[in-house]
C-alpha cells in the first residue's frame, strides 16, 4: 500500500435506507396469509377426524332436519 492512497470504508459508505410503507404492508400481509394457511393446515384434518367420528356414531350433520321458525 503506497502511502497516498485512503484505506477502504465499507461500514459508511452507503447507508441502509428504512423500507417504505408498501413494503411494510406487503410483509405484513404475507405473514398474514401464511399464518392463515399453516393454521388451515394444522386444524384440517382436527376437523375432519372429528366429523367422521360424528358420523360414526350416527349423528350425521347431513341428517339432521332444520326446522323453520
Amino acid at each position: 500500500m503506497a502511502h497516498f492512497e485512503k484505506t477502504a470504508e465499507f461500514g459508511g459508505a452507503y447507508p441502509h435506507p428504512a423500507p417504505s410503507l408498501p413494503t411494510i404492508k406487503t410483509l405484513a400481509l404475507s405473514a398474514a396469509l401464511l399464518a392463515y394457511t399453516v393454521g388451515f393446515l394444522i386444524l384440517c384434518p382436527i376437523v375432519a377426524s372429528s366429523v367422521a367420528k360424528s358420523v360414526s356414531e350416527g349423528n350425521d350433520p347431513a341428517l339432521i332436519q332444520f326446522v323453520a321458525p
